[in-house]
């Protein structure tokens, strides 16, 4: 059975028949890459599917937990401890100075205020009221139900999902896929278009990511789907629309073959015309896309798929603009975007270079927080910003994709790699895009691997110092509780796997991260 070979190559769709296995196109003269680089790449790719599987059973097992867990109840005990000691200190105090100036008809007029609010307003609003004020304790308890099935289902379908996509890639090597598809776009491009494969292998470069991109979508389609309108929407989720589904798919091709297409073409341009240093032609190529883009997507791109509006003038308006003020944070625009057009999930992001930054809260989180908590998660992500972790990841982006061009240029014209994965005819020269997605694919894929899993951990340790940044704006209560009530909105996982959380999760498991910041209150105490 080894080593094993794809089943169409190039050579062998010319002379009928192959097979995989030893004897479809490997000679004496091969060398030991060529002959085993498929075998190994099947083989990495089960360790790793093994592995990640394996993690997500630990998590799975998790799951069927039905006790909910100590240290987090023992955490939340505590930060529910702390706010209704500052709700009493609040209410005293209150009353105190109501007692000292005297002020009973001031106050009869305020309770006769708020009962005609009572009888007059609007009782979902009363009760979101009473939802943000009450314990976090005994609300998280009750959730913990519906936490642990909305994460059995989304693990039993990635293991499921996991499976397939880990089967389909094996069965696409093992039979050739990529020089089928390749040599299908070639004769759709000298067909249709009068293409050479010599003289306008750009063009049928694009022919190819084409079709890949079609094929993708299809397989891909109905696992989107169940996630989406099953899972997301059984734990009420979701609220799209198959309408709006549907465009947003649209939407998404056409972005790629707008943006995807042309950057596509000059990639393939200038690695053919860069020469031996062409790595450092594509590291600036990319630098200056990647800038452009990091410009375009939130000021273009998003505004297709949501609705972005200026958030109201009020008092959270303005204690934002202050909070930036005193960070020195260059803010210029907040907005309000409509995040439960698509979903009840929550998120805040910044965005925007040097002077002109811009803050996004998502509608869905003004619901489930108060001001006060807004603000200490902006705290955290201006954190970011500030301690420069911002710049550092967008540093480690770049000289991530300089490493990875340069190794790429190493093997380039190597075709040991290309022959063993079917592209055999000598007489016909290496595609650039079949290099690159053979490259990064094979020989890169275990070092991406390894710098992903130090790219979680580096993720990790921001988020600590963008929590202990915002602590130390003296918010850490108000961050607490935010993260609680976040985290309760989200169904999170509340006794996550050790092993899969350290794996998969680029931020601490919340009690993690709760009880490190205690640890910071207790120290400032």
């Amino acid at each position: 059975m080894l080593p094993l070979t794809p089943r169409y190559t190039q050579l062998t769709a010319k002379g009928g028949g192959g097979n995989i296995g030893a004897d479809a196109t490997a000679t004496d003269d091969d060398d030991l890459f060529t002959t085993y680089a498929v075998f190994a790449t099947v083989v990495f790719t089960l360790v790793v599917f093994l592995f990640e599987n394996y993690l997500s059973l630990r998590q799975k097992s998790t799951y069927h937990k039905t006790e909910f867990p100590k240290e987090l109840q023992t955490t939340v005990g505590s930060i529910d401890a702390e706010r209704a000691k500052e709700l009493k200190d609040a209410a005293d105090s209150k009353k105190a100075e109501d007692s000292k100036n005297d002020d009973d008809d001031k106050k009869e007029t305020k309770v006769d205020d708020d009962d005609d609010d009572n009888a007059n307003g609007d009782e979902a609003d009363a009760k979101s009221k009473v939802d943000r004020n009450a314990p976090l304790l005994p609300q998280l308890q009750s959730k913990f139900s519906a936490a642990q099935s909305y994460g059995l289902d989304k693990v039993n379908f990635s293991l499921v999902s996991s499976t397939y996509t880990t089967i389909e890639g094996i069965i696409f090597v093992l039979l050739g896929f990529m020089p089928y598809i390749w040599d299908a776009s070639c004769d759709i491009g000298s067909k249709y278009f009068g293409y050479t494969e010599s003289e306008n292998e750009i063009k049928i470069s694009l022919i190819f990511l084409l079709y890949t991109t079609v094929i993708g979508t299809i397989t891909g389609l109905p696992w989107e789907l169940y996630s989406t309108f099953w899972i997301e929407k059984k734990h009420g989720f979701n609220k799209m629309t198959i309408g709006l589904f549907v465009s947003d798919k649209i939407k998404g091709l056409v972005l790629t073959m707008v943006f995807g297409g042309p950057f596509t073409a000059l990639l393939l341009r200038i690695i053919q015309l860069g020469g031996d240093s062409f790595y450092l032609y594509v590291w600036a190529f990319t630098f200056v896309f990647s800038t452009v883009m990091m410009t375009l997507v939130p000021v273009v791109i998003m505004p297709l798929f949501n609705k972005y509006e200026k958030l109201p003038e009020g008092s959270l308006k303005d204690e934002i603009y202050a909070l930036a003020g005193r960070l020195d944070f260059p803010l210029t625009k907040l907005f309000m975007m409509d995040g439960s057009k698509r979903s009840s999930h929550s998120n805040a992001f910044m965005f925007g270079f040097f002077k002109n930054k811009r803050i996004v809260l998502y509608d869905t989180l003004m619901t489930q927080v108060h001001d006060s908590e807004i603000l200490a998660i902006l705290g955290h992500e201006l954190g970011h910003w500030k301690m420069g972790h911002t710049v550092t990841n967008f540093v480690i982006s770049q000289l991530y994709m300089g490493a990875s061009f340069y190794a790429f240029s190493l093997c380039y014209n190597s075709t040991e790699l290309y022959r063993a994965f079917g592209f055999d005819d000598d007489a016909r020269s290496i595609p650039t895009i079949i290099a690159l997605l053979l490259f990064f694919s094979t020989v890169w894929e275990p070092i991406d691997k390894a710098l992903s899993y130090a790219m979680t951990v580096h993720s990790r340790k921001c988020e600590f110092e963008a929590d202990e940044f915002s602590a130390n704006l003296g918010m850490s209560q108000k961050l607490q509780s935010g993260l609680c009530k976040i985290h309760l909105e989200n169904l999170g996982a509340m006794c996550p796997d050790p092993w899969y959380s350290t794996y998969h999760y680029s931020h601490p498991p919340l009690v993690e991260r709760l009880s490190a910041m205690m640890r910071l209150d207790k120290k400032t105490k």
